[in-house]
């Protein structure tokens, strides 16, 4: 890419300054000569190629030449692009702006107008997305698909195309990253068609989108459509003498396809090819080695792919000249999984600690090897659980978690998600069983305490997922300076870690010390002045059982469940006591669990089955650690599908005496959130609620919601405030009014994305612009002060139940927006049954009731009522239910109230004071 678009502005300089000559020939004939230096030392000399562009920039300057400037800044900045230094493009682009903007109308005279304007588009794009701030890359390369795509096909030149196609790619490959793999196969698709169309003598740029769409399929599991793409690649390299890397990783892809496929023969015909395009002493013949495993694993070949994998690892020893390396921490760590695969724990601990020595000796802070350490780790953590060596796990356990607090702030994106999902979360669950067998063995009170460790730092893994899923990237009182300048410097350190673990170069590290130095600086300073955000990006403490103890109430127990691969583990705590459960989890009660849901959600499912279900799930996953207490308020650290279930919902008897009678519930998504939202206080008890009228025929996925007007005219009844309704309930008005209300009620819709959380949104008043969408990244820009933030209408995006990935993002959005707690819905409930019981909920808060007490007594209420007829069904009550900091509010509306108790007070004293003393 950089030959085409930096020859694009050479020519666009020398048309320009030929038509100069004319004028001033000494000032052409110097920029020509300074250019022709530049270009000498491009991509070899950094400092000198920027010495030539400022001689340039300082002549085009006097010479009121803008053209001539915004070429050499523009070309200057392929020079920053390849050394990385991106404190110079940031520079650039802001001097480039500032000259466009002053020279504007002139501009748009020129006949390179659009290449100018479309190729500082390109610089910015590609300056954002290596930031990771893929909303502004996306924005910048948008915009040169919108400047070129329209244009006559007469107009475009190689160019203008290359600028088009660059975009395209760029954007396909974001979305490869955010893990939306049909959006990135649309944008690759719509490549090569342009390609193909418009140049089709450009074979190499063809064949590479065949090859990268190719690898969008196979992550799709579109094999057959995978296999086509990689062949066509794969044929134009064997043809025309391509790379035998390219030939190398195409092959390797088909072979590992087709072996999906239980094809054999197909598998064994590339890794012929493979053999075929590796020269002697080729440093990738480990692919060709690892590669003939793999069909030897296929065909359970066991001591024949152990061999080929030896030989793997002994051609990677001899590549890094039998110093310690990660590729030879990887190449151990795969003879460990095939020892594991084949049952043989003790040979595959082996190999892991092999694996692990080669850090012993080596810089471990880097990410990429951290990266690798946390994946050893997991797999070492499994195979001592094999053995029953727990004791020596948890020292294993501890060194994982250790490596993943290290990783934490340079998580960045789906990728990283992924990472998280696969690699850390087995390092929790092994951790958790090797702590319940020893304390079924020894009742070593202490192991609680480190299974309750485990279970938190799991929680913010979870939360730390949460925040990558939403995308934010504007947080409230953060100036943005503060976050692009962490964004730069995780950005430089990845890119000079990735070149030392290629290359060691002692002023790479010095470079790479220095620039970790300044990262430091700058973390203390986000931890002193912008605590909150510190704390979700940065902080990695969690809460122990002695300080969650002295914040939980006589009456609290708080069940915290973690939902695991093989069991589900809960941890109960109260003021004074502490014990844990374990519970198999196997198809049946996974099965019962998404069953429960479905008949939730519908008010006409059958009755006797939904309790007879949840009494089920009830006795395996309640009762063992209630039956016991007397407490009577349960606070619920949820987990995987059971956050998807209202444990109210929960039958204690198998037919229809529930949980919630009993009990008051809330929930948490952790209890070190817990304590943080304990420590939170609203602004005041003033209400400001939301109730925006929808149009079926406008918006089919917004339905009207009848009685939401009701509903929320209703709240004032008990609190002081105001209602927004109808063209009034707008997100304008949310943005300059929320901050000054601590109870905030939206009877709207809620939508919850579980696949792609960053799209779970709130509905405002539409309007013409589609602007009435506040997308859960915005609420990490709020700034308020809330006591309690209703949600009355939520509603799940999707069918299929994954981990609460859509409200768990909303919820910790809103948390750092300010909230301190959420009335919320799991499903879209009844709008009739939804006035009643939010009626009821405010009218128990205004007398003082805890959230969670308020909103158990209007459930409670309403069960009687209707204790005979179809809306006891669960449906129309259980899925309402309140997270976070659920202490009482005071209601402003009965201050007269109280002041009218204390004047009684006061005369009843008075009088009997006037007594004693006559009695005197």
């Amino acid at each position: 890419m950089k030959t085409p678009l930096l020859l694009l502005l050479i020519i666009c300089f020398k048309s320009h300054v030929f038509s100069q000559n004319k004028t001033d020939s000494l000032y052409s004939n110097a920029i020509t000569e300074f250019y022709g230096k530049a270009y000498q030392h491009l991509y070899t000399q950094e400092d000198s190629a920027y010495y030539y562009f400022n001689k340039i920039n300082s002549m085009a300057i006097k010479h009121g030449d803008f053209e001539s400037l915004i070429s050499s800044i523009s070309a200057s900045n392929k020079t920053a692009g390849h050394f990385y230094n991106l404190e110079r493009m940031k520079t650039n682009l802001e001097r480039l702006d500032s000259i466009v903007l002053k020279n504007d109308s002139e501009l748009k005279k020129t006949e390179n107008y659009l290449i100018y304007i479309n190729s500082i588009w390109l610089d910015k794009g590609l300056y954002y997305f290596r930031l990771n701030d893929y909303d502004k890359s996306r924005k910048a390369f948008q915009a040169i698909i919108t400047s070129i795509e329209t244009l006559d096909s007469r107009k475009l030149n190689i160019y203008l195309i290359d600028l088009l196609t660059s975009a395209y790619s760029f954007i396909a490959k974001m979305y490869v990253n955010d893990g939306k793999y049909n959006l990135a196969k649309d944008y690759y698709t719509k490549n090569i068609h342009f390609l193909e169309s418009n140049k089709a003598d450009d074979i190499v740029k063809i064949n590479r989108t065949y090859s990268l769409l190719a690898e969008v399929l196979k992550n799709q599991k579109q094999l057959d459509s995978s296999n086509s793409y990689f062949k066509k690649s794969l044929k134009y390299n064997l043809v025309n003498n391509g790379s035998s890397s390219s030939i190398v990783t195409e092959a390797n892809h088909l072979l590992e396809n087709y072996l999906n496929q239980s094809q054999i023969d197909s598998a064994n015909y590339y890794l012929n090819i493979i053999k075929k395009n590796l020269p002697d002493k080729h440093p990738r013949w480990n692919v060709y080695y690892e590669a003939k495993a793999k069909i030897h694993i296929a065909t359970g070949a066991y001591e024949m792919a152990e061999e080929e994998l030896q030989i793997a690892l002994d051609l990677i020893k001899q590549k890094w000249k039998n110093q310690p390396h990660n590729d030879v921490a990887e190449a151990y760590n795969n003879i460990g999984l095939l020892h594991a695969k084949f049952k043989n724990p003790t040979k595959a601990l082996e190999n892991y600690n092999l694996a692990l020595q080669q850090f012993s000796e080596i810089n471990n802070s880097s990410t990429i090897n951290q990266t690798v350490v946390l994946k050893i780790l997991k797999n070492k953590a499994l195979a001592l659980n094999s053995l029953k060596l727990y004791s020596e796990n948890l020292i294993t356990i501890d060194q994982a978690l250790e490596t993943l607090d290290q990783l934490k702030p340079t998580f960045k994106s789906n990728t990283d998600k992924l990472f998280l999902m696969e690699e850390a979360f087995p390092v929790f669950e092994s951790g958790l069983e090797a702590v319940y067998n020893l304390y079924q063995e020894t009742k070593q009170d202490s192991l609680l305490d480190k299974a309750f460790y485990y279970s938190e730092k799991s929680k913010s893994v979870l939360l730390l997922e949460a925040i990558l899923s939403t995308k934010a990237t504007k947080f409230a009182n953060i100036p943005k300076d503060i976050i692009e300048k962490e964004q730069l410097l995780k950005s430089k350190i990845n890119h000079l870690e990735k070149q030392i673990n290629h290359t060691k170069n002692q002023a790479l590290e010095d470079r790479l010390f220095d620039v970790k130095n300044n990262y430091r600086e700058l973390i203390t300073t986000i931890e002193n002045r912008y605590k909150t955000y510190y704390d979700l990006k940065y902080n990695s403490k969690v809460i122990n059982i002695k300080e969650l103890q002295t914040l939980l109430d006589t009456k609290d127990a708080l069940l915290s469940y973690f939902y695991g691969n093989h069991h589900i583990y809960t941890i109960t705590i109260t003021k004074k006591s502490k014990h844990i459960t374990r519970c198999k989890l196997n198809n049946d009660l996974e099965n019962n669990i998404v069953s429960l849901y479905k008949l939730l959600n519908n008010p006409k499912s059958n009755l006797e089955e939904l309790n007879s279900k949840s009494f089920y799930l009830y006795t395996k996953l309640v009762a063992p650690n209630i039956d016991n207490l007397s407490h009577k308020n349960l606070i619920i650290v949820t987990d995987g599908l059971l956050n998807y279930i209202p444990f109210s919902s929960f039958s204690t008897n198998g037919r229809a005496k529930y949980v919630i009678e009993n009990h008051a519930i809330s929930y948490v998504n952790s209890a070190t959130l817990f304590k943080q939202l304990s420590e939170k206080e609203g602004i005041n008890n003033k209400v400001l609620a939301f109730a925006p009228s929808f149009d079926a025929s406008i918006n089919a996925n917004l339905m009207p919601l009848p009685n939401n007007q009701t509903e929320a005219e209703d709240i004032l009844n008990y609190f002081s405030g105001k209602t927004l309704t109808n063209t009034q309930a707008t997100l304008q008005n949310f943005n300059t009014e929320s901050e000054h209300y601590g109870l905030l009620h939206f009877a709207t819709h809620a939508i919850l994305n579980d696949e792609t959380p960053e799209y779970s949104y709130l509905a405002f008043q539409p309007n013409n612009t589609n602007s009435n969408l506040l997308y859960v990244s915005d609420l990490y820009n709020l700034n308020l002060n809330t006591n309690l933030v209703t949600l009355s209408a939520c509603e799940s995006g999707i069918g299929n139940l994954k981990r609460g990935e859509g409200f768990l993002s909303l919820a910790r959005g809103f948390y750092f927006g300010g909230a301190s707690s959420i009335s919320s819905t799991l499903w879209k409930i009844n709008d009739g049954s939804t006035l009643k019981i939010m009626d009821a909920f405010y009218k128990n808060l205004s007398e003082g009731n805890s959230k969670s007490l308020a909103l158990q007594q209007a459930q409670v209420s309403f069960l009687n009522e209707n204790s005979q007829n179809a809306l006891v069904h669960p449906y129309y009550w259980s899925g309402f239910i309140i997270s976070g900091n659920t202490s009482a509010i005071a209601t402003t509306n009965n201050w007269l109230w109280y002041v009218a108790i204390g004047v009684v007070l006061l005369l009843i004293i008075g009088l009997l004071v006037k007594k004693n003393q006559k009695s005197s």
